[in-house]
């Protein structure tokens, strides 16, 4: 049961992205991420840019000299920029040597390591750098990405409330929305 009530509790992020017709696999990358809506438009004009074979396995903003939206997919990892004319990147993944990862003070940063030179994505909020790392690796290996634990996901969730990252708010709706899932 919600500590707020219904009437004074902020949509979701299904709920705010609904109206867009958006693929499964978006909206689940999506409602995954941390985020608010100030990224919800970066998220619908990311499904363009998407092709019918790839399936999105998880997303979320960063910054790659300017503010976007990184995103691993089936088959490459894919760097949109906010602005129209931003710096964007596809990187395939058998192109991607190594990925690396740290988070400090709340937010991550990943390097992707490619033949033809580094990219570099940072203020990553929480450890979700490090979950597209641990997943792109998997992928790239051939491994199936596995169900995610509720345990495991509360404890991230916590850890976001923890650092600030999200609001004790927040936190309660996705935390309802895990036991749901349950």
């Amino acid at each position: 049961m919600s500590l707020i009530p219904p009437w004074l509790r902020p949509p979701r992020v299904r709920e705010r992205l609904a109206s867009y017709l958006l693929r499964s696999d978006v909206l689940d990358a999506a409602a995954a991420m941390a985020s608010d809506q100030r990224s919800d438009i970066y998220i619908v004009r990311l499904e363009s840019s998407l092709t019918d074979s790839e399936t999105v396995l998880r997303m979320m903003d960063g910054r790659h000299m300017v503010m976007g939206l990184l995103v691993l997919t089936s088959e490459r990892i894919h760097f949109r920029s906010r602005r129209r004319t931003g710096p964007n990147f596809s990187v395939p993944l058998e192109e991607i040597r190594a990925i690396e990862t740290y988070t400090r003070w709340g937010t991550g940063t990943v390097r992707i390591i490619t033949p033809y030179g580094d990219l570099t994505v940072d203020q990553i909020l929480g450890r979700q750098g490090e979950m597209l790392a641990a997943d792109a690796q998997a992928t790239i290996r051939g491994e199936s990405l596995p169900e995610r634990d509720p345990l495991r996901l509360l404890a991230e969730l916590r850890a976001l409330r923890d650092s600030g990252t999200i609001s004790a708010a927040e936190f309660e709706i996705r935390k309802s929305a895990i036991w749901r899932d349950i």
